[in-house]
């Protein structure tokens, strides 16, 4: 691939991309729905205990979601609206926990328990934020 040549072409990029980023800002609803992941990597020893730790936040009542995808399949782990309901999956029952900011613990994991860990947070008008954590699980030795 040749790099653009050219002002014109660098500016006509630089014009699309504002224009996306604007359209995108101009589509976020007011307040709308946050989230920040500070440790998008994690690495695990068999029979430890695990935080998948985000924060979010969110005008109104929010519904948390996580799943786990690994090439075992996908498995959803626990669903739950700030201040009401926990649904937790009958595979995670015992070992997971959830708590107010989003996060969830995992106790006792296993090598299963590697792979991608996603999160949606959704607010009451359906706006959405995503975020993503990879697990490493390793043996002990």
């Amino acid at each position: 691939m040749r790099p653009l040549q050219g002002s014109r072409s660098r500016g006509v990029v630089v014009g699309t991309v504002t224009l996306c980023l604007a359209a995108g800002w101009a589509l976020q609803t007011p307040g709308g729905v946050s989230l920040v992941v500070p440790q998008p990597n994690i690495n695990a020893t068999v029979a430890q205990n695990i935080l998948l730790s985000v924060e979010y936040s969110c005008r109104g009542v929010a519904t948390i979601e996580w799943k786990h995808v690994s090439s075992w399949g996908t498995t959803s782990i626990v669903e739950w609206r700030s201040g009401n309901y926990v649904n937790i999956s009958t595979v995670y029952k015992d070992r997971v926990t959830t708590f107010e900011n989003g996060s969830i613990q995992l106790r006792n994991v296993g090598m299963r328990d590697a792979g991608y860990y996603f999160v949606t947070v959704m607010d009451e008008h359906g706006t959405n934020a995503y975020g993503t954590i990879i697990v490493n699980v390793y043996g002990t030795n």
